[in-house]
This record gives structure tokens, sequence and C-alpha cells, in this order.
């Protein structure tokens, strides 16, 4: 067949039949054949640049979850300096728990196996494993519950020292410690205690307390805060008494009064008036024989009580007593 080329490349063809040069056109299933190969070539190139696009290029949502991921980073590096200043002030307390606190009050300080309870463990993390570089976090993690451990111990040991400090509170409020005659009135010493001459017999014996003279209605204090044991007339000697049960094994005796103020099964409190001097029982004149036992042995009661109250001091104790 002949051909032929214009200038402007077109191709022409000699139509046999009608003996003319006819411009070359494509069939119809060859231009759909162009056009599905065009397609194709087009689709492979849109998913190779797609591709190229997303291994390469940040969308904006990456972009976000970036920053936020690395401001949890910082957050997390920021708990953990926090995390280990809180480790810091745990040891001082511990520190200071078990050299001074616990040694005031005779406590033995806590040994190690409680004080380094075991926590954490990588079983207990497993969850956090999923999660991209987890190890930061289950370090954190870690250190927050070993922290949470050590302050419940600690808490612990402080309800421990309330404890003893309260026992210690209750102790000195309980013990006879002081006169159970006012510095206002005016009284003297008339039996000291020990061996003596007996006023009546004349022989030695022991005198298991004090004897304190004074004018006769003169009010007797309780010396210590307790329960009242006893109320009652003495047919051995000790004429109108009173016994307070102090608790930690004191009780201490009031004996010879003029009159009971207080009523057996009572409560007192230390300074509280709980009779009058007088010259009941066995006695040569009004005084008052007072005497303090520790775990049913008599003890020297001057060693008990303070010598250097003021009247003033003293009438805040019993005016505190009348108080409470």
């Amino acid at each position: 067949m002949l051909r032929m080329e214009n200038l402007f490349g077109r191709k022409y063809s000699l139509n046999p039949e009608t003996l003319r040069f006819e411009e070359d056109t494509l069939s119809r299933n060859k231009k759909l054949t162009l056009l599905i190969i065009l397609g194709v070539a087009i689709l492979l190139t849109s998913v190779g640049m797609r591709v190229v696009y997303d291994q390469h290029a940040k969308t904006p949502r990456l972009i976000k979850y970036e920053k936020q991921n690395e401001e949890l980073r910082r957050n997390y590096k920021k708990l953990h300096s926090e995390l280990k200043q809180d480790e810091l002030i745990l040891t001082e307390l511990r520190r200071k728990d078990d050299r001074l606190y616990r040694s005031i009050f005779g406590m033995e300080p806590l040994p190690s196996s409680i004080r380094e309870a075991g926590t954490g463990g990588s079983e207990t993390y497993t969850s956090l494993q999923s999660i991209s570089n987890p190890n930061m976090i289950i370090d954190v993690f870690d250190k927050i519950d070993k922290i949470l451990m050590k302050a419940k111990i600690q808490h612990e040991s402080f309800d421990d020292l309330e404890n003893a400090a309260l026992e210690q509170i209750e102790i000195l409020a309980s013990k006879p410690l002081i006169h159970p005659l006012s510095p206002a009135d005016r009284f003297w010493f008339t039996s000291a205690f020990g061996y003596r001459n007996d006023p009546f017999t004349r022989n030695t014996r022991y005198h298991h307390g004090i004897d304190i003279s004074g004018r006769k209605g003169l009010k007797i204090h309780a010396t210590g805060d307790g329960t009242v044991e006893l109320a009652k007339f003495n047919r051995f000697g000790y004429g109108k008494e009173v016994i307070i049960n102090h608790g930690f094994g004191y009780k201490s005796r009031y004996a010879h009064m003029d009159n009971i103020l207080v009523d057996r099964g009572q409560k007192v409190k230390r300074g509280q008036v709980i009779g009058t001097l007088g010259n009941s029982g066995r006695s040569t004149g009004p005084h008052l024989h007072y005497e303090i036992r520790l775990n049913n042995k008599a003890i020297n009661p001057v060693y008990y009580y303070f010598e250097n109250l003021s009247p003033e001091e003293y009438e805040m104790i019993t005016l505190r007593a009348k108080l409470d």
C-alpha cells in the first residue's frame, strides 16, 4: 500500500477503492486497547508515587503524633527525675525513723526485709511490652510501685511511733509526779521513808511511805491520773484512805484522811482534790501518810514529785484537773 507523510507528520495512505490519499486512523479496537494501556500506566504511576510519598513524606497527622510522643517523653523524663527526689526524701525519713525517732521510744529499727519489700517484676508490666520503646515507661511504673510500697511501710512505722508517743504521754500523765499537798499550804514532814521507830510501840519498823503534817482539813490532791481502787475506812491503822491505781504498775495511797471526796471506781486527774487531811486511824495527830508502789513494791515518794513547783504552777494543775 502506498503511504506518504506531510510536513506536519501526518500519515496518508492510498485508498484503492477511491484512488485517493486518506489520513491513517486507528481502528476502534486499537484505540480502546491503547486507552486501557494508557490508563493502567497512569494508575501504576499514581500508586508508585503515593507509595514513595507515604514512605518519605510526613503527613500532618504523623507530625502531630510525633509531637505528642516527644511531649510524653519529656514528661516521663521529668517524672523520673521527680521520683528520684521522692526516693531521696523517703531514704532520709527512713534514716531519721530508725536512728532517732524509734530510738527515743526504745524501739528497734525496722529490718531491711520489711523496708525493702518486693514489688514489680517483669510479669507485672506485661501489658506495657506491646508499646513502642516500653523500657522508659516500665522503669517509671516500677519506681512508682516501689515508692508507694516504701511510703506505706513508712506510714505504718509512723503509726507505731504515734502509738508509742501517746503511750508515753499517758504514762507521764499517770505517774504520781506531784506533791499531794499544795505548796501554797503550810505543812511539814514528820516521818521519812524507810526504817524508823514506831510512834506507838517504839520498835523499829519499816515505814512504806512518808508522813506530812499540817492543819486539819487541808486539801489532798491526786498525784497522777488514775482510777480510785479503794476509798473507805481501814480498820488496820490507815483510817480513812484512798488508793489510786495509775496503771503501768503504779499505785498511790493517801491515809489518815478527815474526809474522802471520791468513790471507788471513779476516774481522777492529776491535781484533783480527793480528800482532806485528818487524824483518822492509828495516828498521833493530823497528818497524811503518802505512799507509792510500783509493781506492788513500796518506793520512796520523794523521788517522784517536783520540789520546785511554785504555788501558781500547782494551782494551774488543779485547775486543769477541774476542767478535764
